[in-house]
């Protein structure tokens, strides 16, 4: 139980942080966690580790689907505090910008490494997207403080990160592909 106060209390004050900034980072703080992609994003996790019955220890039923949930909605929660927090200090422009033609191989291209190296907010170039990836590195790891103590780890943290990246490959690459509503 002291875990999961710790844990409230740090989201809470990186929640806070996050949203003091400015206008548009509340806007892009609400987009990142409670608007209708990362809700599916919230739901697809959730589903999936349910499906597979991982973590075994949450069990199945509405008490495991639950805690998987939480899960994911609080690393979501983590990983875009960070994100939005570092991504003004390094004048990073983390909104996803469709290519929406050329080959499919150019399109996926665009898409890897888009979600690594983004344009600058500043009209300067491009820059590494070290809010996102230091946002999934946080998430995986504070993720480790409410989970059972099989998958407290560092190694396991380091997996979560991984798979939080690949869920934004896979995200973007969804909306890359899918038609645009005209």
């Amino acid at each position: 139980m002291r875990k999961l106060i710790v844990a409230m209390c740090g989201v809470s004050l990186m929640v806070g942080s996050a949203c003091a900034q400015d206008a548009d980072h509340l806007a892009d703080f609400r987009d990142k966690l409670i608007w209708q992609g990362p809700l599916m994003k919230t739901a697809f996790s959730a589903l999936f580790n349910e499906a597979i019955n991982s973590p075994t220890e949450w069990g199945r039923g509405i008490d495991g689907f639950a805690k998987r949930a939480g899960n994911s909605f609080g690393q979501r929660a983590v990983k875009a505090t960070v994100e939005l927090g570092l991504s003004p200090l390094t004048h990073e422009d983390l909104h996803f910008r469709r290519l929406g033609e050329g080959s499919v191989w150019a399109r996926v291209k665009h898409v890897m490494l888009g979600t690594f190296w983004v344009r600058r907010d500043d009209g300067q170039g491009h820059t590494l997207a070290a809010g996102r990836i230091t946002g999934a590195f946080a998430a995986g790891q504070v993720s480790r403080i409410w989970m059972p103590a099989r998958l407290a780890n560092f190694g396991a943290g380091v997996r979560t990160s991984g798979g939080t990246l690949g869920l934004d490959v896979g995200t973007d690459l969804f909306r890359e592909f899918w038609p645009r509503k005209r």
